[in-house]
C-alpha cells in the first residue's frame, strides 16, 4: 500500500494549483521518490479498466530529463520493440541506457507503458502492462527533433515556463531549445506505449535486414487481447487525463519501419476503446 501511494503521488503532482489557480510544476525531488526499489503488481483502483505493474529501473543519474504538467500531453503514441515478445521492460531499459553516449546519455526507458501480449495465434507470454518512464517525465520515443504544433493550453503553459530540464540533484531550469518557430518538441506532447514483439518484415522496403522480423508470407498480427490492451490503457489514461485525445503511431513522427504492420490496427484501437467510454481521435499525417 504504501507504495501504491507513492507512485499516486507521482501521477498526480501535475493536478494541483498553487494560489494563483496556475499548474504547478511537478517537483524533482518528489518525481524521483517513484518506486524504483523493487517491483511489484499495482492492484487496479476501483474503476480502473487495466493493472499495470510497477517496475525497479535503473537510470543514468547523469543523464539530462524534462519534466512537464500533466496538460501538456494529448496524445498517445504506439511502438513496437523490434525484440521478442517476452522481452522484459528491464530489458529494453537496459538497451536504452546501453544506446546512450558520453554525450547524449539516456535517463532511463524511452516509453511511458510497455506492454506484453502475444501474437495473434500465441498465447505467449501472458498478458502484462508495466509502467516505463513516469508519466510527468517527457519520454524520448517520437524524434528528439521533431517539433509539431501547440494548442493554447501548451502554449500557455510555455510561455509560464512550465516544462523545465535538468538532472537529479540539481534545480531544473528552462530550456528554449524544446520549442522552434512556435512549434515544440513531440516528446513534450505525446507519451509512448510500445509493444514488446517485432512487427515489420525480415526484408524492409528499405532492402535493410530487420533480425527477428517476419519472412514473406508469413506476417504477425496483434492478438484481441493486445489490441483490447492498449484499447483499456489509452482510455484510462483519458479518463485520468482528460487531454489526451488522439492515438498516433511512431512511424508518423520519424522515418522508420516502426511499429511495422502494428500501424493497420489503430482504427481496431479506437474503436474497443470506444465500448470502454473513450473518444479518441487517429493522428492523419505525418510530421517528417
Amino acid at each position: 500500500m504504501k507504495r501504491l501511494i507513492l507512485l499516486l503521488i507521482v501521477f498526480q503532482t501535475s493536478a494541483f494549483a498553487d494560489n494563483s489557480g496556475l499548474i504547478t510544476v511537478p517537483d524533482i525531488s518528489r518525481v524521483m521518490d517513484y518506486p524504483y526499489e523493487n517491483e511489484e503488481q499495482i492492484e487496479p483502483e476501483s474503476g480502473d479498466l487495466i493493472s499495470i505493474e510497477s517496475v525497479a529501473y535503473p537510470r543514468n543519474k547523469k543523464a539530462k530529463f524534462c519534466i512537464r504538467p500533466a496538460e501538456m500531453v494529448d496524445t498517445i503514441v504506439i511502438h513496437h520493440s523490434e525484440t521478442s515478445s517476452s522481452s522484459t521492460a528491464l530489458e529494453i531499459n537496459d538497451f536504452h541506457l546501453n544506446r546512450g553516449t558520453a554525450s547524449d546519455p539516456w535517463y532511463m526507458i524511452a516509453y511511458s507503458f510497455v506492454i506484453n501480449s502475444p501474437y495473434e495465434g500465441s498465447t505467449i507470454p501472458l498478458p502484462k502492462v508495466s509502467e516505463g518512464r513516469p508519466f510527468d517525465i517527457v519520454g524520448g520515443h517520437a524524434g528528439s527533433n521533431i517539433f509539431v504544433p501547440m494548442d493554447d493550453v501548451q502554449a500557455r503553459l510555455w510561455s509560464q515556463k512550465k516544462i523545465l530540464c535538468g538532472k537529479e540533484n540539481q534545480k531544473p531550469k528552462y530550456d528554449s531549445t524544446l520549442v522552434k518557430n512556435k512549434k515544440i518538441k513531440a516528446n513534450v506532447t505525446t507519451i509512448g506505449v510500445v509493444v514488446n514483439g517485432n512487427y515489420s518484415p525480415y526484408v524492409l522496403e528499405s532492402g535493410a535486414i530487420n533480425p527477428g522480423g517476419y519472412m514473406q508470407g508469413e506476417p504477425r498480427g496483434p492478438s484481441d487481447s493486445t489490441l483490447d490492451m492498449i484499447a483499456r490503457l489509452s482510455c484510462q489514461l483519458q479518463k485520468k487525463y482528460p487531454r489526451i485525445n488522439r492515438l498516433a503511431y511512431h512511424n508518423q513522427y520519424h522515418p522508420t519501419s516502426c511499429p511495422g504492420d502494428f500501424a493497420a490496427n489503430m482504427e481496431k484501437i479506437k474503436i474497443k476503446a470506444k465500448e470502454y467510454g473513450c473518444e479518441f481521435n487517429l493522428l492523419l499525417k505525418s510530421y517528417y
